[in-house]
């Protein structure tokens, strides 16, 4: 069983239990310690519990350095776009193109955000972000289904999405799918693709060619190595590595998104949560528009994790839409062994709250290969993301300045533990957003 299994197993079980039985323990306790130790106890015990929730109320500010800066991210309403079901609680993964004059979303469905063989996707379109109808859903009864990425290439619309095995304690990919459609009602039947383990994170089309960014590897183990992967396709069918080289890091790094600035060149991040030779947290590359296939990245990783991440440019700004953690990730210190560091970075990262935000990305000297002091920076955080969230996708719209933003998050209160999140049920938000520079 691998660190992340382990976690799982221990983990689990008891949040699990919290989470759909939260008042029938409080009050257990309560009767346990009344017939233990009597009625005094009873009013001491009430009175501590008062105590410590009036104490989680106070949230201290984190420690990301704030973005200043000319621009601004505004918000509209936000809408629910997932289905509400008594056997699909865990809606998450969500993927949102604008496609055929709508809005189209496709996402993760099952029990809990656990692997588990009954999990689906399902597509559905909308044209006022508030009234959602599903037109394709999918499930094999034998895999999990997640990682869910909808993108349009020369009036095709793409869906690449993985298969893992329905192991609830571990995180084992057996390799990417795609479908497509032109019409979004004649969707043709999934075909398997890639690497076995691969999972691609992002896609971009620039200047008539998709390029693609996946990762390979042995996530979560105690000797983890993955490998991140760039191709290019001018059909969108075929791949082959934009350089010499089909990889362009190798380390602890998954879940990498990019963008391409106004000058052509290349920057990127990607979560640096299994650690390697630059540390743990988050780390950044660029690469010249001359040379796209080599990634030069950071000698030091960010302390901090942005998970999830989706890159973008709006308003000529790089912006990073991400889990957000007031907390540094490098939570045990550098001199202790790296496998204690991995271990203790996990557990405290699961068991604190999360939340999810926007970020600007300060662009690098692409000439001297330098990034400014503190590259990324929070521009603004979601309201009501809490729990389990930070899964963010943004699309723009059509004969519009205005993007759509979607994500999904718990409804759980603010200070509720990450973990706690996993084993709670969270929705699919979306709502517009509109970038201005002031």
């Amino acid at each position: 069983m691998d660190l992340h299994g382990i976690l799982f197993a221990v983990l689990s079980p008891i949040l699990e239990f919290l989470a759909l039985n939260p008042h029938l323990l409080l009050y257990g306790a309560l009767c346990l310690t009344g017939v233990l130790y009597g009625f005094k106890a009873i009013i001491v015990s009430l009175f501590t519990i008062s105590v410590a929730w009036a104490a989680s109320m106070p949230r201290k500010e984190g420690t990301l350095p704030r973005y200043k800066g000319p621009l601004d991210v505004f918000l509209g309403r936000t809408f629910r776009a997932s289905k509400l079901s008594a056997h699909h609680l865990a809606n998450n993964n969500v993927s949102m193109v604008s496609f055929g004059g709508k809005v189209v979303i496709a996402y993760r469905s099952a029990e809990t955000h656990f692997a588990s063989s009954s999990a689906k996707i399902t597509v559905a379109t909308s044209t006022n972000l508030e009234d959602w109808d599903d037109v394709w859903c999918y499930s094999t009864g034998q895999d999990d289904l997640r990682e869910v990425l909808l993108w349009e290439f020369n009036g095709k619309l793409f869906m690449y999405f993985c298969c893992l095995a329905p192991n609830k304690r571990g995180f084992a990919p057996r390799g990417m799918s795609w479908t497509s459609t032109e019409d979004l009602k004649s969707w043709a039947d999934p075909k398997a693709m890639g690497r076995d383990t691969e999972i691609t994170w992002d896609v971009k089309v620039h200047e008539a060619v998709a390029y693609k960014v996946g990762y390979i590897g042995n996530h979560y183990s105690d000797n983890c190595l993955l490998s991140v992967l760039f191709e290019c396709s001018k059909d969108g069918e075929k791949w082959e590595p934009v350089g010499k080289d089909l990889v362009v890091y190798i380390g602890g790094v998954s879940e990498v998104s990019f963008a391409f600035t106004a000058k052509g060149d290349l920057v990127a991040i990607g979560r640096n949560e299994d650690g390697d030779h630059t540390g743990f947290g988050s780390q950044l590359f660029f690469a010249r528009k001359n040379d796209l296939g080599s990634w030069m990245p950071l000698t030091v990783s960010l302390p901090y994790r942005f998970d999830s991440p989706r890159m973008t440019v709006m308003s000529g700004e790089v912006v990073v839409f991400a889990r957000y953690s007031k907390d540094l990730y490098t939570f045990i210190p550098e001199w202790m062994p790296f496998i204690i560091q991995k271990i203790g970075n996990i557990i405290a990262y699961s068991i604190r709250p999360k939340s999810s935000a926007v970020y600007n990305l300060m662009l690098p000297d692409f000439d001297a290969g330098t990034w400014p002091t503190d590259p990324v920076r929070l521009v603004r955080r979601f309201e009501d993301s809490f729990g389990d969230t930070g899964f963010f996708s943004i699309a723009k719209l059509a004969d519009s300045s205005d993007w759509v933003v979607a994500n999904y998050a718990s409804p759980v209160h603010s200070h509720a533990p990450w973990f706690f999140g996993q084993v709670y049920a969270t929705n699919i938000y979306v709502c517009r957003c509109a970038p201005i520079l002031r």
